[in-house]
């Protein structure tokens, strides 16, 4: 649910979204919805007029200040930390994917929440535009010291295959960096299989990173 701001709100500059806590995503409607995807290719559109904002999404919008969300129950403001133990209890790998998704916003690059376990992310090339560019490339998040099962690796490199995407492997340390590695299949004897990695996404100059 949206609403513009009131007449006691003119300080503010931002809209004012209306979440319910007991939800797993933030529903967007009417001209606010195509604003907020407009600036920066956030969401994904549900209706001609009803915009789906993820969990990843909706925390980088209230960091950047670009709105304010409140409990459509008690008509709260909810702090960022309320909104991350909310989302981290429904989905454990939660702040590893948001620090990967912030990540990626702050190099420059559209980033599409994907649906599917094999396809979290979706990056644009910058300047790319959804549903007009294609993604090359999908992200999988990683915390450092996970243990990463090799079946579900090969399904993941598979997939990729499948949809003509390069798969990007994304590791959070402890500090909260990441660090990106092309994963690539290497058959051996015994039909082994073993990858090997190497850094995909430099670091960009800070000058050349948008905020969208």
């Amino acid at each position: 649910m949206s609403h513009d701001l009131d007449s006691t709100d003119k300080e503010i500059s931002v809209p004012i979204l209306y979440f319910d806590m007991q939800g797993s995503s933030l529903m967007v409607n009417d001209h606010l919805a195509q604003e907020i995807f407009d600036n920066g290719y956030f969401g994904q559109w549900t209706s001609k007029d009803s915009l789906v904002l993820e969990p990843e999404e909706v925390l980088l919008l209230m960091d950047r200040k670009r709105i304010i969300v409140m409990n459509s129950t008690t008509n709260q403001k909810i702090t960022s930390s309320e909104l991350v133990t909310h989302f981290t209890k429904i989905n454990k790998t939660f702040w590893s994917r948001y620090l990967v998704y912030k990540d990626l916003r702050n190099r420059g690059y559209v980033v599409r929440i994907g649906t599917q376990i094999t396809a979290p992310f979706r990056i644009y090339s910058r300047g790319g535009k959804p549903g007009e560019s294609i993604s090359k490339k999908v992200i999988f998040p990683l915390p450092e010291g996970e243990d990463l099962d090799l079946d579900f690796l090969d399904q993941l490199v598979n997939q990729s295959k499948i949809d003509r995407k390069t798969l990007l492997l994304s590791v959070v340390d402890r500090l909260g960096d990441v660090t990106y590695y092309q994963a690539s299949q290497l058959e051996l004897e015994r039909n082994e299989l073993e990858y090997e990695y190497r850094d995909e996404l430099p670091q960009v100059n800070q000058e050349n990173k948008e905020e969208n």
